[in-house]
């Protein structure tokens, strides 16, 4: 059953996020264009005169106008899939969505897997968008840039000439770092609309947005805490590894070696606090949640 809710909730998200994703593309290819006009404009390889100025201030905004198009169009994406979670249980739907003859947990483990897919999805778009941008926009000599990706292999290269295996360790925590990090935000503003929508019969989003800052707070100062007690063992750590006179790839590989229990412990409170707050979610929604 939790396949079909996935499915179910993927192709609701998918009528309201594909056209976003086609948008954020397509003003990345326009702004993409009138950028590269204007740098062409100002660089002389295109034709230039006191009759293209209006053309090329027009195109200097129009670029800048798609960018922000862009940023707003990737906000979009988020406020859709947390939209999309207060109406199915916060709003009228939910009586539906409760008639549904599945374990509440099924019901949450739906939404969560959808978000993060298309949470990365959405990154994935983005990080396209910029390369196209890079790659098409950014030269005013030729039609392509290629001088970027050149420069990024070289450093590539170097580092993996100079540092090897040191750096499979700080990538693998990474990759672990920003799944642990998706999944946390997304449960964390899911637990918060919740709160809201089990404590408050009328504005339950206001309700909601205000948990998510009082979540934050509390959140805030744990972490807080439990990083101050790890800073004299990380000081310590760090004097001891500048008295040693380490060169080259020894010292990233020592620098490695004593932030691991400070990695360790943000991955740990990443994961911890995921759990919790599913866990809570899961309870209210199963005995908690208002739908009046």
């Amino acid at each position: 059953m939790l396949g079909k809710l996935i499915k179910h909730d993927f192709k609701s998200l998918s009528r309201m996020l594909v056209p976003m994703q086609v948008i954020i593309l397509g003003a990345t290819i326009i702004a993409t264009a009138m950028f590269s006009f204007n740098l062409r404009s100002d660089s002389g390889s295109l034709l230039t005169g006191t009759g293209f100025d209006l053309l090329r201030i027009i195109s200097a905004f129009m670029s800048v106008l798609m960018l922000l198009a862009i940023i707003a169009a990737s906000i979009l994406v988020a406020v859709v899939i947390f939209y999309r979670f207060y109406k199915s249980f916060m709003s009228d739907e939910g009586y539906l969505t409760f008639t549904l003859p599945v374990k509440s947990s099924e019901l949450l483990w739906s939404k969560l897997i959808c978000a993060i897919i298309w949470s990365l999805i959405s990154g994935i778009v983005i990080f396209l968008s910029l390369n196209i941008f890079i790659l098409f926009g950014t030269s005013s000599t030729s039609f392509v840039n290629l001088e970027f990706y050149k420069v990024t292999a070289k450093f590539i290269s170097d580092t993996n000439n100079m540092f090897g295996n040191a750096l499979v360790l700080p990538i693998i925590e990474f990759v672990l770092m920003v799944f642990a990090s998706i999944t946390y935000t997304i449960l964390h503003i899911y637990l918060a609309l919740i709160i809201g929508g089990a404590v408050a019969r009328k504005h339950k989003l206001a309700a909601g947005i205000g948990f998510y800052f009082v979540i934050n707070i509390i959140v805030g100062i744990l972490s807080t805490v439990l990083q101050f007690m790890m800073m004299p063992r990380l000081a310590a750590n760090l004097s001891l590894m500048d008295g040693q006179n380490l060169e080259g790839g020894q010292i990233l590989t020592s620098l490695i070696s004593q932030m691991q229990p400070y990695v360790l412990l943000s991955l740990g409170m990443s994961i911890v606090f995921s759990v919790v707050f599913f866990m809570a979610s899961n309870y209210l929604i199963k005995n908690k949640l208002n739908l009046d």
